[in-house]
């Protein structure tokens, strides 16, 4: 043995490993099969959306539609619903719902019921402006509420049918005995503008023009305050032309009663004169003035009337009842407010409400209810046409 000590072996207290025998059976282990839908995998969204989105814009759109041919109220619907299918349809599209084809036939169809409602819209707001201002022909009147277009001076074969006594458009009272009385007058042909009435100032006579619409409470009001005044300076010799407008129909529930009530006037201009100032009076009475309600039926005005006059000829009731001068105050209605007030000193002039009174071109511009105050200004211009 050499002088170097040999290392001694190590030895282990662990147990010696087992190798496993290929025929000793191994153990099993459970692997969980893979998920069905992996992280960071989305799920296809529903089609709710979607749908809902084409619904809402197709009862939009034929909501709109409807409204623009026969119901104008629906035009609202119509736009709300266009908009709401508009937004759905965008979280639809963004979230990718299927079927992506219902979200875009919602988003267009969204899109064009809001346009055919803006554009209903628009229309209804300048026909609206149009009838307060009385710029066109009303919708409201006659058997079918529709006016015949009128071009004044043009020839045409318009069933507009002028009455008796009233070639300004308006009625001109003058004394006539111990009553007023119409300036007698020959219908004009139709399709003939209005010819205004002739005043000579500086002689000392008094010209006074009233526009008056018989639903105008004011008009009401002016008449109660200033009847008996007027009725005194036609018998001291001045005119008082009344024009009779119609622009309040659009307050009447449909009846129109503004244009019947004037038409009421004209054909006892026509057919029974002497009753006319009467009938005037009586229709501006508080007790016929119809309020916020839709106004005298046909039969209702011819009793009112009747009462007035102290018996209407049968000639003037049938008028009234057939309606037979309607179309003639809407046109002349039309024609007033596309005008300039005939013999005003203000040049430009115009009808903007009622009543308007003007006297010897001037207009009255206090309270309608202010008696004192018309009587001064009618004294005032009375003394400066001397």
């Amino acid at each position: 043995m050499s002088d170097e000590q040999q290392p001694s072996p190590i030895t282990s207290s662990a147990p010696p490993a087992q190798v496993p025998s290929p025929q000793t059976p191994q153990g099993w282990v459970a692997v969980p099969p893979p998920h069905p839908h992996p992280a960071g995998q989305q799920r296809p969204a529903g089609s709710g959306l979607a749908i809902a989105a084409m619904a809402l814009g197709l009862i939009a759109l034929l909501s709109a539609v409807v409204a623009a041919f026969y119901f104008g109220s629906l035009v609202v619907l119509g736009g709300a619903l266009g908009c709401v299918a508009i937004i759905v349809a965008i979280v639809a599209l963004v979230r990718r719902s299927q079927p992506w084809a219902a979200s875009l036939t919602g988003l267009i169809a969204g899109a064009i019921a809001m346009l055919v409602a803006i554009i209903v819209g628009a229309l209804s707001v300048v026909a609206v402006t149009t009838n307060l201002l009385g710029s066109g022909n009303t919708t409201e009147g006659g058997n079918d509420g529709q006016v015949e277009e009128w071009t004044p001076d043009t020839p045409s074969d318009t069933l507009i049918e002028w009455p008796a006594n009233m070639a300004s458009g308006g009625i001109v009272f003058a004394a006539h005995g111990d009553q007023p009385m119409p300036l007698q007058s020959a219908p004009l042909q139709p399709g003939t503008a209005p010819q205004p009435h002739e005043v000579v100032r500086g002689d000392g006579a008094t010209d006074i023009l009233i526009y008056v619409d018989y639903r105008c409470p004011h008009c009401s009001t002016f008449e109660q305050a200033n009847s008996e005044l007027l009725t005194q300076a036609i018998a001291d010799g001045a005119t008082v032309e009344v024009v009779t407008l119609s622009f309040l129909d659009r307050a009447s529930e449909g009846t129109y009663y503004s244009s019947r009530a004037a038409a009421a006037v004209a054909c006892i201009v026509d057919l029974q004169p002497e009753s006319a100032w009467a009938a005037h009076t009586a229709l501006l009475s508080p007790a016929v003035q119809p309020g916020g309600g839709p106004g005298l039926s046909n039969e209702e005005l011819v009793a009112v009337l009747d009462d007035a006059a102290g018996g209407l000829s049968p000639a003037a009731a049938d008028c009234i009842t057939t309606e037979r001068f309607v179309t003639f105050t809407q046109a002349l209605n039309s024609w007033v407010f596309a005008n300039t007030v005939p013999n005003a000193n203000q040049a430009g002039l115009r009808v903007e409400g009622t009543p308007l009174v003007l006297v010897n071109g001037d207009a009255y511009v206090g309270e309608p209810s202010d008696g004192q105050a018309f009587a001064n200004f009618l004294a005032q211009q009375m003394g400066s046409d001397n």
